[in-house]
């Protein structure tokens, strides 16, 4: 009887732990928002005379919004690449905020080959700029 009860205790636990082992789980900074997109939000620090990049995939049929904050002036792109270079749907210099709609079929050299769009922010100050940031991918 005792051999019984410790088999099936240990049955119980492969059967629990199995189920957790096999869920699938989300990273936490890309839950799902309420179209059933991604939603992509950070907060980072940038040094002086730096940059930071986060580019995302996005593919036509879909829209990208996006909105930052930053402690102080920064230089702000939004690039993509295509066979004829680099283009920038966006590029804002000196300012601490921001917000926009990036939707790659109003982009005339748009390649499907190609559909990383980053999101850059330069730091042209002496000092270190905390830049917080959120954008929603979504289906148009």
């Amino acid at each position: 009887m005792k051999y019984i009860k410790l088999l099936l205790f240990l049955c119980l636990a492969l059967v629990v732990l199995s189920g957790c082992l096999s869920a699938k789980t989300k990273p936490a900074h890309v839950p799902e928002n309420d179209n059933r997109g991604k939603l992509l939000q950070d907060r980072v620090t940038i040094k002086a005379s730096g940059s930071y990049e986060e580019c995302i995939e996005l593919r036509p049929g879909l829209i990208f919004d996006y909105e930052f904050e930053a402690s102080d002036f920064v230089n702000f792109n939004v690039h993509y690449h295509a066979e004829s270079g680099v283009h920038y749907p966006v590029n804002n210099k000196g300012v601490r905020f921001g917000k926009g709609t990036i939707d790659p079929g109003m982009h005339e050299f748009y390649s499907e080959e190609q559909e990383n769009y980053c999101l850059m922010w330069d730091n042209p100050n002496d000092g270190k700029v905390e830049v917080s940031y959120r954008g929603a991918l979504r289906k148009k």
